[in-house]
């Protein structure tokens, strides 16, 4: 399956860099990613404070204006401008969506589109090179699995046992962002459960 090349030139196609500065999520600290695949599982699906920029100088910004002096800072190597120029191929990364994967397009019947749709809380794309595609969603993997070993670990610090466990991992990044109640579900869908024995 050969890439289509973007058409047009609105301001989605500009080639861009970003960082995405979190100042509260599943983070230990106020920290600045240049992955959106790294920062997604963090910010989703939980009470988040963020936001992206074009420059790492503005990330930095933000985190001043929350009276942030020095942030924790993951930055890839290769990390700069992804976004697909005009005219050129272009590489859809779902990295949680019905069914993950990198797509040729967006449209259509076999584009990310049908991947995204009405599944709240994906986490999605677009790069100029396949391999930037792969990086993102290896991204995205490895900080999910990260929140959930992270989870795990403290249930274990706190006496638990591996057969005192039960994970509830239901799509909790894929339930809507809104409300406290549903941040408080959410927050309850990552925690690792007492099971009763009877």
């Amino acid at each position: 399956m050969v890439s289509q090349p973007l058409k047009g030139k609105n301001k989605k196609n500009k080639p861009k860099n970003e960082y995405y500065a979190v100042y509260k999520g599943r983070v230990d600290e106020p920290t600045i990613f240049s992955s959106w695949g790294d920062a997604h599982p963090r910010v989703t699906g939980c009470k988040a404070v963020h936001h992206a920029y074009s420059t790492i100088e503005e990330a930095w910004k933000f985190m001043e204006k929350h009276g942030v002096v020095k942030p924790k800072e993951i930055l890839k190597e290769g990390a700069g401008e992804t976004t697909s120029l005009p005219n050129q191929l272009a590489f859809y990364a779902v990295a949680d969506g019905k069914s993950p994967g990198i797509h040729s397009f967006y449209c259509g019947k076999s584009g990310a589109e049908e991947e995204v749709k009405r599944f709240p809380g994906a986490c999605h794309k677009v790069f100029r090179s396949r391999a930037q595609a792969e990086a993102f969603i290896e991204d995205w993997k490895n900080s999910y699995a990260d929140i959930w070993w992270r989870a795990i670990r403290e249930a274990l610090d706190q006496g638990l046992r591996p057969a005192d466990m039960k994970i509830k991992v239901r799509s909790i990044l894929a339930l809507p962002e809104s409300g406290d109640k549903l941040d408080a579900l959410k927050m309850d869908e990552l925690s690792i459960k007492e099971e009763t024995h009877e």
